[in-house]
């Protein structure tokens, strides 16, 4: 009778534990979900006019990195002809937004003169100014692999 009902026992544990997942399918599963939530960003930057120098494109996904040190940024020589492209991998989905200037004397920052920008620049999302934008007026929402277009602008 102890033998039959240690079988039964055995036996229900068994069955009760084939629905689980083991610890390797757990972490199988779980590097997946990370793996597959990321997506890629396409910067296509046109208007240039001035074909020297660099641009510095940075990207931002909170209104502190927008107007300080970019959470990520791309260094790209600027070529003879043709749009730009700038691509950032392995984002998170949330809310970001691009800022970019075109560095024409090698001086690795934007120049002005008084209040107004010497060197070329851009925003996401916006095509005129009315002064300098926020995070709020450049971002957008990124959910999945995404190409955007800015419009370098000259004062």
């Amino acid at each position: 009778m102890k033998t039959i009902i240690t079988t039964i026992l055995i036996s229900i544990l068994f069955v009760a534990n084939l629905s689980k997942p083991c610890l390797a399918q757990q972490a199988t599963s779980s590097t997946a979900t990370t793996v597959s939530n990321t997506y890629s960003l396409s910067v296509v930057i046109h208007n240039v006019n001035n074909r020297t120098g660099k641009l510095y494109v940075g990207l931002a996904n909170t209104p502190a990195n927008f107007s300080g040190e970019s959470l990520q940024r791309k260094v790209i020589d600027v070529p003879a002809s043709g749009e730009i492209t700038c691509v950032f991998e392995g984002l998170a989905p949330g809310k970001y937004a691009v800022r970019l200037f075109q560095d024409l004397n090698d001086n690795k920052k934007m120049d002005f003169s008084g209040q107004m920008p010497a060197e070329p620049f851009g925003f996401s999302n916006v095509a005129m100014l009315m002064g300098p934008p926020d995070f709020d007026q450049s971002a957008f929402d990124l959910n999945e692999n995404k190409s955007i277009r800015i419009r370098m602008l000259e004062m």
